[in-house]
């Protein structure tokens, strides 16, 4: 053997025993199973005929719901979530058309390809989508539902947005289990599967309810003219855009605000501003499920609420300019 080729094949070995290559190699083994699940996951949300019970905790709320999903002949999706307990809210999703009943609401019908209500709209789709915001990794097997399943977990790149651990089924690649973590790694939010039942057929129920008359469709505006003050937020977390946003009466004390959404398809925040009140002398956080950051400045105040760190939201209010 030629002393150059022996030299890199030593210098190989040598690599290859040292823990910090081992590291990275199982660091890197890690992420490639996390994104093969993380796919896995979002081709059976897409493909799947299944009906599911499942329970929605938040402290010491719990709401039990039925989902329902379907695939037709031609592609077309067909999903249906119902409110099992409570006012009975449901959500019907046709194609690209979603729609909202609520008994104490007008009802109203969105363009949107998934019903962003339990299970973020990001996991229909390929990992590939969130990569530049985002890593998952596969951290080991677990039993729920009496189902093998595979954890996986979702961590923010840059540290400013929460993250998830997800627990998807091994045979069928649905998510049992999903669990919002704050910037200090506790959970905040959780979806559990009680039941799951994969179908070859579409539900009949979902085929009558296509016969319904949906309520009308309502466009989502992102118009700066409606807005009524000049100061708006400049800055935001990368993979973050702005969805939705309109100048609007508070429900509880009609305080007029401005009000911009964000959404990166797993976590989402808002962006208030609003008059300021005389009481209203110092900035104020409250840590929680939705984190709440709020700060007077001048004649407003801006307040920046969603599923993000504080520090985050401190960044967003310093930048509304």
């Amino acid at each position: 053997m030629k002393p150059g080729v022996w030299l890199v094949s030593l210098t190989l070995v040598l690599l290859s025993a040292s823990p910090a290559f081992a590291q990275q190699e199982a660091e890197q083994v890690a992420q490639s199973d996390g994104e093969r699940w993380y796919d896995f996951m979002s081709t059976a949300l897409n493909e799947q005929n299944f009906e599911a019970s499942l329970v929605y905790v938040l402290g010491e709320r719990i709401e039990p719901y039925h989902w329902l999903h379907a695939v037709e002949p031609n592609g077309e999706q067909l999903e249906l979530i119902v409110q099992m307990n409570g006012p009975g809210f449901r959500a019907l999703r046709i194609g690209d058309k979603v729609s909202h009943f609520h008994p104490a609401a007008r009802d109203y019908s969105l363009r949107a390809n998934s019903i962003n209500h339990l299970i973020p709209p990001a996991f229909s789709e390929k990992f590939e989508k969130i990569q530049s915001y985002y890593r998952v990794v596969a951290v080991g097997g677990a039993r729920v539902l009496d189902r093998k399943a595979q954890h996986i977990r979702l961590i923010s790149k840059h540290d400013n947005r929460f993250g998830f651990s997800v627990w998807v089924d091994r045979d069928s690649g649905m998510p049992l289990k999903v669990m919002m973590i704050n910037e200090d790694g506790i959970p905040v939010e959780q979806v559990q599967m009680t039941s799951l039942a994969l179908r070859q057929d579409p539900s009949p129920l979902l085929e009558e309810l296509k016969r319904l008359s949906m309520p009308p469709l309502i466009q989502v505006t992102t118009n700066s003219q409606q807005m009524q003050r000049s100061l708006r937020p400049l800055w935001h977390p990368e993979g973050f855009k702005l969805v939705e946003q309109k100048h609007h009466q508070l429900a509880v004390d009609n305080t007029p605000v401005d009000h911009y959404l964000y959404t990166d398809g797993l976590t989402e925040y808002s962006v208030y501003i609003a008059p300021r009140d005389a009481e209203q002398t110092g900035a104020m956080s409250v840590v929680g499920s939705q984190n709440l950051y709020t700060e007077p400045r001048n004649d407003v105040i801006i307040t920046v609420v969603g599923q993000i760190p504080i520090q985050t939201a401190k960044r967003i209010v310093a930048e509304v300019q």
